[in-house]
């Protein structure tokens, strides 16, 4: 569905096809001349001779209004588009003794999710049951087990759809003809006067209770000079459906009816694409905790973190309407930005890292300066750094780049969000084009986590190692290690046939002599990733670049080239993954500058904040421990494992995750990574299929997640509709999984 079109599916007809008044069917026309209280002539609300307030259909551009008219409903007539002749309840919007007909023809689902109108509805009818108090109970509680004497129907029903079939099904029992709602709507008229004028407020009540009905039955909404744009209007309707307790089972929404609507409703009016205006990312916010909307609070916030001191200098009124929660994470999260760009900025304006070669490459004493020539690593580190300087200041006219310059379109100039992830594509492509996809990495995330060489491990490999590790750990905060951190190095095995069977001695003086540009140039291109070449401008400069280098040089010259232009690019990858990978579920980001890498931590501001906590196994115990969501899915290793390098390692690895931590049940995988991947949010349990018992799904603590109970959301996101016995207590689930965890060992 393109962004452009509201078309629901099978739901009923979308706002788009009900931009005209339907035709009056014949029974709607002899409605108006009856009267809808036996006996009693029929009174109406006086609207000859006064002006009906201008109304409309709301529209996403206000060049697409339709006119709309009051006066069904102002006579509490039948409104024709919210008059379904299948539906079960008959809406009033006056007391019982008001003599006046209904307004709207509904069915009963569409409240299903409100205790408080579902008692009003429902109420009475109970009240006459034979066993009112058991009924009225699952009425209110909306239980998933019914009555006994209600269960009775012949045949059984499974677990997963009983809950949704048991209050449709009771009500079957109690309420086999029409049901009547009323709504005593607070107006200030006493409508048993035949000459009643509603006034301004009035009109805006029935308005709004208008709006809520046909929101819930997914009809098209109504403007007026008092609610003029679509942000008032679900103000009014977010008001509505929290007073009469619209909920789901946890809180987390507003009940599956109006989560779906408010959906749809979002993406008609693109409600999340704040990108061009303060104003609406501020309603974004208000109207994703007023709704309960997560997908719509994540993306106003998110973008509310990028341009916060604009929103700051912006002074509107709005801001004030964010609760307090949200206002003191906006701050906070501003605070984390500053400091993550603060970094960058120090290390990318310049390209300077200072720390690369400051440790065992600026040793003369360590054992790896014996053997390795860490003074030509640091030369050809210096000589790309200068290469890629000229290469982006061609690009973008300067360094930093200036905005509005003839060479770029850049509003501000500096490091925004589309130039630095420009330059993190480039290095990613510089990564797959070099990177040795068989060298799993020897590091951890642990302190002295990098191993000494093994028999089969090179010393060159290791010392890359080391000098990568030293630069993670150089400033906080600590970077994970990439999965494959090793380049392919450029050898004479790939240039001459049977170089591989000649004695060291002989090998180690042909490694010696220069080469031949032919030879430099085969012995280069064996050494890329043929699939990872990217022809990009940035891919075809490089691999000039490194010819001229290597021009006239021996192979382990060229060998020492490579080292230093891959310490030069890990450098510059491993700066960026925290600023421009983008947080999870956004859906407007095109041509966005500022950036959009702060997620709002913790709960939502509208459920417990046990609610965002994951519960985890200790890896070889029983003990369970509960840890917030936010450790996991956003801290520093969640955001690195979103990045390109853990997505292509895992592509490459042929595995779904790279979460596992080396123990007796994965000691024969032929490639296990070190334990500081981070799992993701939703897992499979540990006793599901044979091929995913061989990899725990594990945290860098030593920690498995465990499936969460159903019908629990772990976070204010939609939660997912729950596939398992519902009777079943958290602590019985806890004690499957232990046990099938005592099964597989």
């Amino acid at each position: 569905m393109s962004r452009g079109d509201f078309s629901p599916g099978s739901r009923p007809d979308s706002p788009s096809k009900l931009l005209r008044p339907d035709t009056p069917t014949r029974e709607q026309k002899l409605s108006k001349r009856r009267s809808w209280m036996p006996g009693k002539s029929r009174v109406e609300v006086q609207t000859e001779g006064i002006q009906l307030p201008k109304a409309w259909i709301a529209a996403p551009s206000s060049t697409d209004n339709v006119s709309y008219n009051l006066t069904s409903l102002l006579n509490f007539q039948q409104v024709p588009e919210l008059w379904k002749e299948s539906g079960d309840v008959l809406v009033y919007l006056h007391a019982r003794d008001a003599h006046r007909g209904p307004s709207f023809r509904i069915n009963s689902s569409v409240f299903a999710a409100s205790r408080k109108l579902t008692s009003m509805a429902y109420g009475e009818v109970l009240r006459n049951q034979p066993t009112p108090t058991i009924l009225e109970h699952q009425v209110q509680s909306l239980s998933l087990q019914p009555p006994e004497h209600l269960s009775n129907r012949g045949s059984s029903i499974d677990g997963s759809s009983q809950g949704s079939r048991t209050f449709s099904d009771s009500f079957d029992e109690v309420a086999r003809g029409e049901v009547n709602l009323y709504l005593p709507l607070p107006l200030h008229e006493d409508l048993s006067n035949a000459c009643a004028t509603l006034g301004p407020e009035d009109i805006d009540q029935l308005v709004a209770v208008r709006n809520v009905f046909a929101f819930l039955s997914h009809r098209p909404l109504v403007a007026t000079s008092r609610t003029p744009n679509i942000f008032s209007i679900f103000l009014k309707i977010a008001d509505f459906l929290q007073r009469n307790e619209f909920s789901n089972l946890d809180g987390s929404t507003l009940g599956e009816e109006a989560a779906t609507n408010f959906k749809e409703y979002s993406d008609y009016f693109r409600l999340a694409d704040v990108r061009a205006s303060r104003e609406k990312t501020l309603e974004a916010i208000i109207l994703g905790e007023r709704m309960k909307s997560w997908e719509l609070y994540n993306e106003g916030f998110v973008h509310g973190v990028g341009k916060y001191d604009d929103i700051v200098k912006l002074k509107s009124p709005k801001y004030h309407m964010i609760s307090d929660a949200t206002a003191k994470r906006l701050e906070r999260a501003t605070l984390d930005l500053n400091l993550r760009l603060k970094t960058v900025r120090t290390r990318l304006e310049s390209f300077d890292f200072p720390s690369a070669f400051s440790g065992i490459a600026n040793s003369t004493t360590s054992t790896e300066s014996k053997t390795i020539r860490f003074k030509a690593w640091k030369a050809s580190f210096l000589t790309m750094r200068r290469h890629v300087m000229g290469f982006y200041k061609e690009r973008y006219g300067a360094w930093p780049p200036s905005a509005k310059s003839k060479k770029n379109e850049f509003e501000e100039s500096g490091l925004n969000r589309i130039l630095l992830q420009e330059l993190y594509r480039d290095f990613s492509d510089l990564y797959d084009l070099l990177v040795n996809r068989t060298a799993f990495t020897t590091r951890t995330d642990q302190a002295s986590s990098v191993e000494p060489a093994a028999e089969k491990e090179e010393v060159t490999a290791a010392a890359l190692r080391r000098v990568m590790d030293e630069y993670d750990r150089s400033s906080p905060p600590v970077q994970p290690p990439v999965p494959f951190d090793t380049p392919l190095p450029p050898s004479l095995e790939s240039t001459r046939r049977g170089f591989e069977s000649l004695d060291a001695k002989k090998q180690k003086k042909e490694n010696a002599k220069r080469l031949e540009n032919d030879e430099i140039n085969q012995a280069l291109m064996q050494s890329y990733n043929r699939d990872g070449i990217n022809s990009t401008a940035f891919i075809q400069a490089f691999m000039t670049f490194e010819r001229q280098s290597a021009r006239g040089k021996s192979i382990e010259d060229i060998q020492d080239l490579r080292n230093g232009q891959w310490l030069f690019m890990y450098a510059v990858i491993q700066s960026l993954p925290l600023v421009v990978v983008d947080a999870p579920g956004l859906q407007w980001t095109k041509g966005v500058e500022y950036f959009l890498c702060e997620v709002p931590k913790g709960a939502a501001p509208w459920i417990q904040e046990t609610q965002s906590r994951s519960w985890y196994t200790i890896a070889g115990g029983t003990g369970v421990v509960s840890l917030p969501t936010d450790i996991i899915d956003h801290g520093v290793d969640g955001i690195y494992r979103r990045s390109h390098c853990w997505q292509v390692a895992e592509k490459w690895s042929g595995q779904n995750d790279l979460t596992a931590v080396p123990s007796q049940e994965s000691a024969d995988s032929i490639l296990m990574p070190p334990p500081l991947f981070i799992p993701d949010r939703e897992l499979s349990s540990r006793s599901s299929s044979p091929k995913r018992n061989s990899q725990r799904n594990s945290v860098h603590l030593g920690l498995e997640a465990l499936p969460l109970p159903p019908g629990v959301s772990p976070s204010g996101a939609k939660p997912v509709v729950a596939k398992h016995d519902p009777s079943k207590s958290f602590e019985a689930i806890l004690g499957e999984t232990n046990n099938a965890k005592g099964k597989q060992n």
